[in-house]
């Protein structure tokens, strides 16, 4: 493993082979602090969610709540579900 901005290795350093990169994951980390207000400022609406389907207006332009139907929830419950199974390596499990 080696880090994205690494130069990358031409050889294996533990058994000497000729190695090629292949990139195994990401990861992104935000630094900057995140401000509803701030967000605001640049023409963005930042809600929160007050319960399962409500979400309340925190800061910017935009209705003060939004409300999902009971179709809209179940919609979205049944896309999230993990009864997909993908197969990445082409074999049964």
């Amino acid at each position: 493993m080696q880090g994205i901005n690494d130069a990358p290795h031409e050889y294996c350093p533990t058994c000497g082979l000729e190695v090629r990169r292949v990139v195994s994951r990401a990861s992104v980390q935000i630094r900057a602090d995140s401000n509803a207000d701030k967000a605001a400022q640049k023409g963005f609406t930042t809600f929160k969610r007050i319960e399962k389907g409500k979400w309340e207006r925190v800061a910017g332009e935009g209705p003060d709540m939004i409300v999902g139907s009971k179709e809209d929830i179940a919609a979205v419950e049944a896309e999230s579900s993990p009864n997909k199974i993908i197969d990445l390596d082409g074999q049964d499990a």
